[in-house]
């Protein structure tokens, strides 16, 4: 019996130095990661948008954070693009795709025109099988994207399909060699997550932007113009009053 409590003594102090260390280089790692992965979706959203906008341009483009409400609760940010500061319309929408592949979960990020028209895709994250669906991020000899990725571009975002699905469709993609159900999960999430983005922007307010685009304020335009036009109106009885 007592061999047991020396064994569980010991097995629990192991334990707690084990998780100790893990929290320990956690705390050290955790930053580098988070900066790594944000330096990631940077350049991917850079390259969806490269052809839309010129390559001159790129970096002095506007981009409008705004969130995604995926579930009850769970919210995912996308981006509304435009030109420059001075421009009136978006010219594009970036948005991080995910679905559930063969093996797991896969993110794709996606920029479309303002008429959701695609652009370019970009598969960032994936555990496809290699040869299969891992064939989404192969860039053949001579090319300079993944040739899976240019199957997407002037598809419409919101009625992308895998050719099996539809043969008909003029959205329509080939599916990866063996890997039609990676192929599928990429569309699905593009379709899922393009809906997502349309509705937000026919129910958008005018966004303003305080600090970092991480904190948001929104407001309505339309009863912040009505408050000014009150205002300016009851200045002008004040003056005329005064006038008198």
């Amino acid at each position: 019996m007592g061999n047991m409590f020396k064994l569980a003594a010991i097995l629990f102090l192991v334990g707690g130095i084990a998780a100790g260390s893990l929290a320990f280089f956690n705390s050290f790692t955790k930053p580098a990661i988070e900066k790594l992965k944000a330096e990631t979706e940077t350049k991917a959203r850079e390259y969806v948008l490269s052809g839309l906008v010129p390559e001159d341009k790129i970096s002095s483009v506007i981009y409008e954070k705004d969130s995604l409400e995926i579930q009850k609760g769970s919210y995912e940010y996308f981006y509304k693009v435009k030109e420059n500061e001075t421009a009136l319309n978006h010219i594009a929408y970036i948005f991080l795709a995910k679905g559930s592949g063969f093996s797991g979960v896969i993110e794709t990020m996606v920029c479309t025109d303002s008429q959701f028209k695609i652009n370019r895709i970009k598969v960032l994250k994936h555990t496809e099988t290699p040869g299969l669906g891992a064939e989404a991020q192969t860039i053949k000899y001579g090319d300079e994207e993944p040739f899976f990725e240019t199957w997407f571009k002037g598809k419409n975002s919101l009625k992308v399909v895998v050719e099996k699905d539809d043969s008909n469709s003029p959205d329509k993609v080939q599916s990866l060699t063996g890997a039609t159900i990676t192929t599928r999960a990429i569309c699905k999430s593009i379709n899922a997550y393009t809906e997502l983005v349309k509705k937000n922007i026919e129910n958008s307010v005018p966004v303003v932007y305080v600090g970092d685009a991480d904190t948001v304020v929104s407001y309505d335009h339309e009863k912040a113009m009505a408050q000014q036009d009150s205002i300016r109106k009851a200045n002008a009885q004040v003056t005329e009053g005064g006038g008198k």
